[in-house]
């Protein structure tokens, strides 16, 4: 009975060792930041919307003109005029908020974007590479606790999905 057992707990460490052997760990996250299609994506959505933001900026400069302004005036004005100004002055504050709220939103969703294009890229070349590796589990980075950099494919990953990248002409679309 305890050779059994022993045999039990020797072949299950075998078992162990062999399967962990073939786990991997990828950081999906540096790929889409660093990746040549990434870095394109990047740049368009920077292009797409620095206007915006620098309009955004200056309309926030005027507010804060306006404010100081009529900070200054309080003790010239009647506080009727000063109520009716500072009125006026959240009115377009509250607009100013509302158009940060949606560019912020259509960058996010923009964002958003991009990135499931690059995984829908991704996906497959990740499963050619596991299934030509004989990988038997790939683990998002930001999961695993300790690892050897070894096991750490990301590096492999990237330049795989620059080579395709250039490959399939992907960056010169428009």
């Amino acid at each position: 009975m305890k050779k059994n057992f022993f045999f039990f707990i020797i072949l299950f460490n075998l078992f162990t060792i062999n399967s962990l052997s073939s786990t991997v760990y990828l950081d999906v996250q540096y790929i889409i930041d660093n990746s040549k299609i990434g870095l394109f994506y990047k740049n368009k959505l920077q292009k797409k919307y620095s206007k915006l933001k620098d309009d955004l900026k200056n309309e926030e400069n005027k507010l804060k003109e306006k404010e100081t302004e009529i900070n200054n005036q309080k003790n010239i004005l009647k506080k009727e005029e000063i109520t009716k100004k500072f009125n006026q002055l959240n009115i377009l504050l509250q607009k100013y908020q509302v158009n940060r709220q949606k560019l912020n939103k259509m960058i996010l969703e923009d964002k958003q974007s991009y990135s499931k294009k690059i995984l829908s890229f991704l996906n497959p070349l990740l499963t050619k590479y596991v299934e030509s590796n004989d990988i038997k589990l790939v683990i998002e980075k930001k999961n695993v606790l300790v690892g050897v950099k070894t096991l750490d494919i990301t590096n492999d990953i990237l330049s795989l999905i620059d080579e395709e990248t250039i490959k399939k002409k992907l960056i010169d679309e428009n």
